[in-house]
């Protein structure tokens, strides 16, 4: 007669501050398809999985890309004529900035909230908790997913050349992507001991975007505020992406290794300090 098959269980000691790290993200690894089903989930809930919630998510940054293109090109006049093909690289320019900024944006924002509004799930399960921001960030990527067809449209009708370096823009967006997921497990874990953070956040992540190349073209900047780029954690990499959109030519290592930097400590960093303050958010939420 077999024996019945037995089910591993983890028994974290309370005296320790921290549970071990590499027990704990194996279980969270192990879980990675809950939270893909989760982030559908919550998809549906939010009505995006209509096509006008689709459409949605498309049209309001186009919207707001329309409004920084109106004041460049229109009120400022720079970047050519309204109709001319200089404005239309303007246009461009803004649509995929701000169509990318909407994967750390939506970060940020649904990170932040994601443990306050998961209270059933953290009184009922035994699931690790860390599924929850990174539930919210796969929300966000899949959000961002549908616009990078978008741009591709946009990046034809301004005649951009479709080269061989676009294709670093996976290794960015996925080094963005890791970036954002530790800042939302910061962000989650500050919103359970303060409330208001979820509300103060929308006003970071927008003065975030006006101090990233995101509207403006990275060869704006003054050579004396170079240091920018590698100071803001997003900077060298929207700075890359557009050197592989905009001049069809590979992005400098130094802008890739910055955001391989800040995307490793910020994981460090939102790991330590979610698995830190983890056993209290029962009591707390």
């Amino acid at each position: 007669m077999s024996d019945p098959d037995k089910t591993k269980v983890r028994v974290y000691d309370a005296e320790f501050r921290i549970p071990p790290i590499k027990p704990y993200l194996e279980d969270t690894f192990a879980h990675l398809r809950f939270a893909i089903e989760k982030a559908k989930l919550d998809l549906v809930a939010a009505n995006k999985n209509t096509w006008f919630g689709q459409l949605w998510n498309i049209i309001n940054p186009f919207l707001l890309a329309v409004l920084y293109w109106f004041l460049v090109v229109v009120l400022f006049g720079a970047g050519g004529s309204i109709f001319d093909r200089e404005g239309m690289r303007v246009l461009t320019q803004i649509v995929g900035g701000l169509f990318l900024w909407g994967l750390p944006s939506a970060a940020f924002n649904l990170g932040a909230r994601s443990i306050i509004q998961g209270g059933s799930f953290i009184l009922n399960t035994r699931i690790p908790r860390m599924i929850l921001p990174i539930s919210s960030v796969l929300s966000g990527f899949m959000n961002f997913a549908p616009s990078i067809l978008v741009y591709l449209l946009f990046h034809a009708l301004a005649r951009y050349p479709f080269s061989i370096h676009m294709l670093w823009a996976f290794p960015i967006i996925a080094i963005i992507f890791l970036l954002s997921l530790g800042f939302a497990m910061m962000a989650a874990t500050g919103t359970v001991y303060y409330r208001d953070l979820a509300s103060f956040l929308p006003f970071v992540s927008r003065m975030w975007l006006y101090l990233t190349p995101i509207i403006y073209l990275y060869t704006l900047m003054p050579d004396s505020l170079s240091w920018t780029f590698y100071v803001n954690p997003y900077g060298g990499l929207f700075a890359a992406m557009q050197q592989i959109l905009f001049e069809s030519s590979s992005p400098r290592f130094s802008f890739i290794l910055a955001g391989l930097g800040w995307s490793i400590v910020s994981i460090s960093a939102g790991i330590m300090m979610f698995l830190r303050k983890e056993r209290e958010f029962a009591v707390r939420i």
